[in-house]
C-alpha cells in the first residue's frame, strides 16, 4: 500500500532525489545536501522516515546524523 504523501514530503524526496540523495543535518536541523540547505523542516523528514521513504543513519557514531532515500516502504 502506497503511503499518502502531502504535497511538502513529495517535494522533499524529488529535492532530496536530485540532490544526490543523500545529506547530513546541520547542528540547526537544516538538511545539507550537494552543497545546499533543504528548504524542508525536520519534522517533514521524521514522517518520511516514519513510512519507510527516507532512513536516518550515522556511520561515524558521532555528529548529528545523516538521511538517505529507501527504495521505498518496507524494502
Amino acid at each position: 500500500m502506497r503511503p499518502q504523501l502531502t504535497h511538502a514530503q513529495r517535494e522533499a524526496l524529488r529535492w532530496l532525489s536530485e540532490h544526490n540523495g543523500d545529506g547530513c543535518f546541520d547542528r540547526n536541523g537544516v538538511l545539507l545536501a550537494a552543497g545546499e540547505l533543504a528548504p524542508f523542516m525536520r519534522s517533514t523528514w521524521n514522517a518520511l522516515a516514519a513510512v519507510g521513504l527516507v532512513e536516518f543513519y550515522n556511520p561515524a557514531g558521532k555528529g548529528r546524523g545523516r538521511v538517505r532515500l529507501t527504495k521505498g516502504p518496507g524494502a
